[in-house]
């Protein structure tokens, strides 16, 4: 893929975006944040041989397989300059097999083993060998015996990108277990063929179970929640300062705020991910590389849209992600038939590690949305998925919120906010106060108000709580109760009292919802002053 450099400003440096090819970047003299040295503590044998990271999209997995790659190629030339240079056996080079399952989106079974087949033989092209056997698990497996039999050691290496996405397309359809059957089959080979294999690295978004890549490979080493790689994808605040300070320069140029602000406004737009709890943070590294070419902070997560399976999940399992708490045993692998809200929220990035503790024998994991960009993405899509509205009344009901929300209207945000939910589709059945909870998060959150759901306070659970400069307001829902019902609580339980020294005007809200007419069907505000 041919790098695009957006690098026009003088001083900026050269940074390639849209493009997974190490040696491309390289030789085109784009910026490459060097993650070799931990690229060489998977490769050099020291920790095993077989390796399986998930990550969620956008984080620069096609990258690293491409700079594998290379690395086992002996393509010594390429890492002039970078950790591993000194650091590597450039005299003994491998054969790469390597399988770009991105390639194999497919609409059925047959469909998915034609992309397969299509896939090999293109690899089979670029490394110049035959191709046989009677079907594709049996031209894989020959792929690697030849391959491993051309070697001097009698070994290859094997590199499979985005093992899971030919599954990822049918989760939540019937035939799911069918594509996940097709996929066992293929993946079985890996295992067959274990000794042949120098170095195998694997990549993938979610880690499935009853998929033979895992039940079958005793050594293969899962590291995607290991401390010692929790940087490899990503870019750490000290990797974005030294390797774009003239684009980082620009920016703040152009916005008229100094290196601190600039670099405080670029964590909160894109920071935030963490894979292991005591790990640093990262930035995404696709939209940090696209918000500095282009010189403007934009939501660059919504280029790819939220998957329609994850947003059809929600509406089954309605919740609110702002703080959530999960047990460790929750990142383990799951059926792709019944997936797991939060651990499928987790591995596609909407949420992240806050935060983990102890609880007994349990452990506990804190999550929350890692940044603004993801969160208003989300948002976004919840917001017109849940109300079922095309994107020109969203945005109309939006500006009416946020008129609304400047000029302290407590009646006309609730008025805008009944348009909402007054379009739900009639053939999603909306029995749980869940459901409007979560329309009610995604929205206030889409205006830029710092939203909280469920907050505890000493005296209980409070529903929602909405904070802006000037005021703070203290939100009970009740579906299919009294909107006085909901305002009592808050004031019997003393929700708000937490808040009345924080120097701005308290108001509490109740409201009611009624299933039937699937709307609010009351409202009950009160200003209180400490």
């Amino acid at each position: 893929m041919r790098c695009k450099n957006f690098g026009i400003i003088r001083g900026m440096e050269k940074i390639a975006t849209d493009t997974y090819s190490f040696a491309d970047i390289r030789k085109g003299g784009f910026v490459y944040v060097d993650k070799t040295a931990i690229l060489r503590t998977l490769a050099d044998e020291s920790l095993g041989k077989q390796f399986f990271i998930a990550r969620p999209r956008r984080f620069g997995k096609s990258l690293a397989i491409s700079t594998l790659q290379c690395l086992f190629e002996g393509r010594r030339e390429l890492f002039n300059g970078l950790a591993i240079e000194t650091e590597w056996d450039w005299s003994k080079t491998y054969p790469v097999l390597k399988l770009d399952m991105g390639s194999c989106q497919a609409a059925s079974v047959a469909d998915l083993w034609r992309k397969i087949d299509t896939l090999l033989e293109s690899e089979s092209r670029r490394l110049k060998m035959p191709l046989h056997g009677e079907d594709a698990s049996a031209r894989l497996r020959f792929m690697i015996e030849d391959l491993s039999a051309g070697n001097p050691d009698n070994k290859m290496v094997l590199l499979v990108d985005e093992y899971d996405k030919p599954l990822l397309g049918h989760l939540g359809k019937s035939d799911v277990n069918d594509i996940r059957d097709a996929l066992k089959e293929f993946y079985s080979v890996i295992k067959t063929c274990e000794g042949m294999q120098r170095f195998a690295f694997i990549t993938g978004v979610s880690k499935f179970s009853k998929v033979s890549i895992f039940s079958d490979l005793n050594n293969l080493n899962e590291f995607s929640m290991d401390a010692r790689v929790a940087t490899l994808f990503g870019y750490t605040h000290e990797e974005v300062k030294a390797n774009f300070p003239g684009a980082l320069a620009a920016l703040g140029e152009k916005f008229g705020i100094d290196a601190d602000a600039t670099f405080a406004k670029l964590v909160y737009w894109y920071d935030g991910y963490r894979f292991e709890e005591n790990a640093v943070p990262v930035f995404n590294p696709v939209s940090v590389g696209k918000c500095l070419s282009s010189q403007k902070f934009d939501p660059f997560w919504f280029e790819t849209g939220t998957p329609a399976f994850l947003l059809k999940l929600m509406q089954e399992n309605p919740v609110t992600i702002d703080d959530v708490e999960i047990p460790q045993t929750a990142f383990s692998v799951y059926e792709p038939a019944k997936p797991g809200l939060m651990s499928i929220l987790y591995q596609t990035g909407y949420l992240t590690i806050k935060s983990a503790r102890d609880d007994g024998g349990m452990r506990l994991y804190r999550l929350v949305p890692p940044n603004f960009e993801v969160e208003t993405a989300f948002s976004q899509s919840l917001s017109v998925e849940f109300a079922g509205i095309d994107e020109l009344e969203h945005a109309s009901l939006m500006t009416q919120m946020v008129e609304a929300l400047r000029h302290d209207d407590v009646n006309d945000m609730l008025d805008a906010l009944s348009c909402f939910f007054a379009n739900i589709p009639a053939n999603i059945t909306v029995k749980r106060e869940k459901y409007y909870q979560t329309l009610f998060y995604a929205v206030f959150v889409l205006i830029g108000a710092r939203t909280h759901a469920e907050c505890w306070t000493n005296r209980g659970r409070v529903d929602a709580v909405v904070e802006t400069p000037c005021g703070i307001y203290v939100f009970e829902f009740k579906l299919n109760g009294t909107a006085t019902a909901a305002l009592a609580q808050i004031k019997e339980k003393g929700y708000h009292e937490k808040y009345l020294r924080s120097g701005k005007k308290v108001t509490l809200v109740g409201v009611a919802f009624d299933a039937e007419m699937r709307n609010l069907s009351d409202r009950q505000v009160e200003v209180t002053v400490d």
